[in-house]
C-alpha cells in the first residue's frame, strides 16, 4: 500500500517517471472489501428446506475498528466524540450545582462513553493482531464492552437506589481525614 502510495506521487516528479512506467499498478483491496466477501462467503444460506427465509444479518458498527470494516465514515464518530468530550465541560460542574437523577444519568452516560472511547483507542492502537494475534484483541474488546456496561449499569444503580453520584462525591469530598 505505501509502495502504491509512493509511485502515484513519483509521477509528479520528472526523475521517476521511467520508474513508474516499470512497475504495473493494479488497484489493491481495502481492507473493508475483504472483510465483506468473507462475510459474504461464511453466512450463505444453506438451501435445504424450501420456503425457509434465509437468516437476516446487520452489521452494526459500535467501534471505530467495527466501523472502518464495515465500510463506514469516521467522521460521524470522530464529531460525536468531540461533542461529548466538550458537553462534559458543561455537565461535571452543572451535575454538582443542580444536582438530580436526570443530571446524575446525563453525566453517568456522558462519562462512560467518554472514558470506552478512550480506553477502546488504546486497546486497538495496542492489541493489533499483527503484533498479538487473532485471539486477544477481541478478548480485550469484549470485556472492555463488559467493563463499560457494568460500569454503566452501576452508576445507575447508584442514582436511582441510592443518593446520586453528585451527593456521593459531595459526601467523599467531606469526610475529614483521621
Amino acid at each position: 500500500m505505501a509502495l502504491q502510495i509512493v509511485l502515484r506521487n513519483a509521477t509528479k516528479f520528472n526523475g521517476a517517471a521511467g520508474l513508474v512506467k516499470s512497475v504495473r499498478m493494479t488497484p489493491l483491496k481495502t481492507y473493508a472489501t475483504v472483510v465483506a466477501a468473507q462475510r459474504s462467503a461464511l453466512v450463505k444460506p444453506l438451501n435445504l428446506v424450501k420456503n425457509v427465509a434465509a437468516p437476516v444479518t446487520r452489521n452494526v458498527a459500535v467501534s471505530a475498528p467495527r466501523m472502518a470494516a464495515a465500510g463506514g465514515s469516521h467522521t460521524a464518530l470522530w464529531t460525536i466524540e468531540r461533542v461529548v468530550s466538550l458537553a462534559l465541560l458543561g455537565v461535571v460542574p452543572l451535575a454538582f450545582v443542580v444536582p438530580s437523577q436526570t443530571m446524575d444519568a446525563l453525566l453517568a452516560v456522558s462519562l462512560v462513553l467518554h472514558s470506552h472511547w478512550g480506553i477502546e483507542a488504546l486497546v486497538t492502537d495496542y492489541m493489533r493482531p499483527s503484533v498479538v494475534g487473532n485471539v486477544l484483541p477481541k478478548v480485550a474488546h469484549g470485556s472492555l464492552l463488559l467493563l463499560s456496561m457494568a460500569t454503566l449499569g452501576g452508576l445507575f444503580y447508584l442514582i436511582y437506589n441510592d443518593i446520586g453520584i453528585a451527593k456521593s462525591v459531595k459526601k467523599l469530598w467531606a469526610v475529614k481525614g483521621v
